[in-house]
């Protein structure tokens, strides 16, 4: 069968984009809302086969196609936010500039395949195809343009014994063995595996595999004394109520929602409420807002809320708690905010010239950790699209973190698979920190997974609703917490030392 499709690739120009482009088809359906998550251990098998058999620069070609379908299904949600606020033509010029974007570190990742395969050493192109897919994500990772929506390894998020590979090797892990077993499929069909290779390489992928599922196994867990007793409130406000800065509504909304809760719950010891949920101006003087103080007081109770705070010229994006018998206000900024939403470049010239409603870019990072003491619990938090970043939030957890609160307010998406594909992610999160992480959303999906990445229970999206549960405190240590990104960085290197190596090595050596 394969031969019959290298025939028709060596005799078309054109046909050889039909199989990255039915890769790509392929692969959506391990994303929401279908979550066949095994497909993806498959999916690229037509895209490697193709890329590793064209020219380089055909290669590159075929990985852009391969991108193009899967990044346009992954990322259609935006259009929620896009074509409500920005002029029709800007908003697909923007969704169009985009994909195009993203499509191209697949097109690198074509490219580099073809060559690593060209080089004629079994063994290097091996290793250097899932190297350079891991390195291509890792770059799309970085910089204020980094956007990782749509990565491979968030289709294994349901899987938990998988997600063990997670707390040895960071997410990096668990993409570099999907396209590490693919590409020794091929190899294996194409009878490239001779000799020594036939056993080291599929010996090394075992090995791989093996010590990122079953060492977490021997990690030391620790345990808590009590749980807390946390209710989570999911308010279910309209966007728009949030860009109103002259409206309380959605304050209010949540006043009653928590006081009505702690009416019926009056031994609760934390109170959980989603991103921007109130404003506050720390220009004069830093002070919580008069009805939360006024429940915290009443009730006894922590109340850990998102706000916008405005200190004098700066405006944050934040995570506030409000903690009985403290005169402090502890307060986190975000600090990995949405390119082009939260952040931008000459923000104020940008939305002079398109005279937007909406004003972009007009928020600052944050720069300091933090980590909530909540009646002696350490707890972090992050905020939206933080929940993205494992490098940013072990930060939190080497810090002491022992549960990470997830912020948001998904309701700019509607009901579209983004509310799913911001969700899954908090289970990544939660093996490779060895911590619980819970996920506060306001118009769902509210979600919690344990420190295994096992989920706990979610919410429905776009529903008014309470959770209460007992907040379990149960961790482990992990590998990626200790020692951040190393995964990536091995396979840099592994590139940079032996790719020289290889094209300057002695003819028949």
């Amino acid at each position: 069968m394969l031969k019959n499709i290298f025939f028709i690739i060596k005799s078309s120009k054109k046909k050889y984009l039909i199989f990255p482009l039915f890769s790509g088809l392929f692969l959506i359906a391990a994303f929401p809302p279908f979550e066949q998550g095994y497909i993806a251990w498959l999916a690229l098998l037509p895209l490697l086969a193709t890329c590793l058999r064209l020219k380089p620069v055909q290669a590159f070609w075929a990985g852009l196609v391969f991108g193009v379908p899967l990044h346009f299904y992954t990322n259609l949600y935006l259009a929620h936010v896009l074509f409500p606020y920005l002029p029709a033509y800007l908003a697909v010029i923007v969704m169009i500039a985009m994909i195009f974007y993203i499509s191209l570190f697949n097109g690198f990742f074509g490219l580099g395949a073809s060559l690593a395969y060209r080089f004629g050493k079994v063994w290097f192109a091996a290793l250097a195809i899932p190297a350079l897919w891991l390195i291509t994500e890792f770059l799309r990772s970085l910089s204020f343009l980094g956007y990782n929506v749509g990565y491979l390894g968030y289709t294994q998020w349901s899987y938990p014994l998988l997600l063990n590979i997670t707390s040895i090797y960071g997410y990096w892990g668990l993409p570099f063995l999907m396209v590490f077993f693919q590409t020794l499929i091929l190899m294996f069909y194409w009878k490239k595996l001779r000799g020594v290779s036939l056993y080291l390489l599929p010996g090394f992928y075992i090995l791989l595999l093996a010590a990122g599922l079953l060492l977490p196994e021997l990690f030391p867990e620790t345990t808590a004394e009590r749980s807390l007793k946390t209710s989570l409130i999911q308010g279910n406000s309209h966007p728009e109520d949030v860009i109103d800065a002259t409206r309380e509504d959605v304050a209010q909304l949540y006043l009653n929602m928590t006081r009505k809760t702690l009416e019926q719950e009056p031994d609760l010891d934390l109170v959980v409420w989603p991103e921007t949920v109130v404003r506050l101006n720390f220009t004069s003087r830093a002070a919580h807002h008069e009805g939360i103080v006024e429940l915290g007081e009443k009730f006894d109770v922590n109340i850990l809320y998102g706000a916008r705070i405005r200190d004098n010229n700066n405006l944050y994006n934040s995570i506030v708690l409000f903690a009985k018998d403290r005169n402090d206000i502890p307060v986190y900024h975000k600090h990995r905010l949405v390119p082009f939403v939260e952040f931008f470049p000459m923000e104020q010239l940008l939305n002079r010239l398109l005279d937007l409603d909406l004003l972009l870019g007009s928020y600052t990072p944050g720069e300091n950790l933090k980590v909530f003491d909540v009646e002696g619990f350490p707890v972090g938090g992050a905020i939206c699209f933080e929940s993205y970043f494992g490098d940013h939030t072990r930060l939190l957890a080497a810090e002491g973190t022992r549960h990470l609160f997830i912020l948001t307010n998904d309701a700019w998406f509607g009901e579209s698979i983004g509310l799913e594909q911001h969700a899954q992610v908090a289970a990544i999160r939660a093996a490779e920190m060895g911590i619980g992480v819970t996920q506060a959303a306001n118009s769902g999906i509210t979600i919690s997974f344990d420190y295994r990445g096992r989920e706990l229970f979610r919410s429905g999206k776009n529903e008014s609703a309470v959770f209460t549960l007992p907040l379990d405190f149960t961790s482990r240590d992990t590998i990626y917490v200790r020692y951040g990104d190393y995964f990536p960085a091995i396979w840099a290197l592994y590139l940079l030392i032996a790719t020289p190596l290889i094209i300057f090595r002695k003819p028949g050596s």
